[in-house]
């Protein structure tokens, strides 16, 4: 069965349920709407599911459970760090640590991951590794403002964005631009 990648543009409100609580956090418009291609790992598997049949003009009201969305929130994501390892030339680096900014790290394999800065304090900097959604789950409510197949020319624009943002030394010339299939010595970043 051969896969039809589409280019959709969806105008929808995000809403994140934790327990009781629910919050608003993503709002795109009908001006400006949320536009991807389908089946290139953009987009979480689930969110691609529920639009996939739709057509330009239809409405959605779904929820993604969280299990199928960032996953649980694990506590053994938040890690203690010494205020040290925030320092540039001897000084704290306030204008990007601090609470509940989002700042990229490495891990110790050189690789980057994203971490929210929970508290500051003389001695120490704690980050959230976690997703900021995980253990949340996902409502979208919009609709669909374009929904077609995928020009040729939209595919090879993805994927030689990819391969200019990847991370595995010299441009990623060995995944050519399928760097979530193992190509890439040492995994790429996109």
């Amino acid at each position: 069965m051969e896969i039809t990648n589409r280019y959709l543009r969806v105008e929808y409100t995000l809403y994140s349920h934790r327990g009781e609580e629910c919050e608003e956090v993503e709002k795109t418009t009908l001006e400006q709407p949320f536009a991807f291609l389908t089946g290139v790992g953009y987009t979480l598997d689930a969110f691609e599911e529920n639009l996939k049949d739709l057509k330009k003009g239809d409405t959605f009201d779904f929820t993604i459970p969280f299990a199928n969305a960032y996953g649980e929130y694990d506590p053994d994501h938040v890690q203690d760090f010494d205020r040290e390892v925030f320092t540039i030339d001897g000084k704290f680096d306030s204008a990007h640590i601090y609470e509940g900014n989002v700042v990229e790290m490495m891990r110790a394999d050189g690789s980057p991951i994203l971490g929210t800065v929970k508290e500051v304090t003389p001695v120490k900097v704690v980050m959230d590794f976690n997703h900021p959604l995980a253990g949340c789950d996902l409502q979208f409510v919009g609709s669909v403002v374009e929904a077609r197949a995928a020009k040729e020319s939209e595919l090879k624009k993805f994927y030689d964005s990819l391969k200019a943002s990847c991370s595995c030394g010299g441009g990623c010339s060995g995944c050519n631009g399928g760097c979530g299939d193992g190509g890439c010595e040492g995994g790429c970043n996109h």
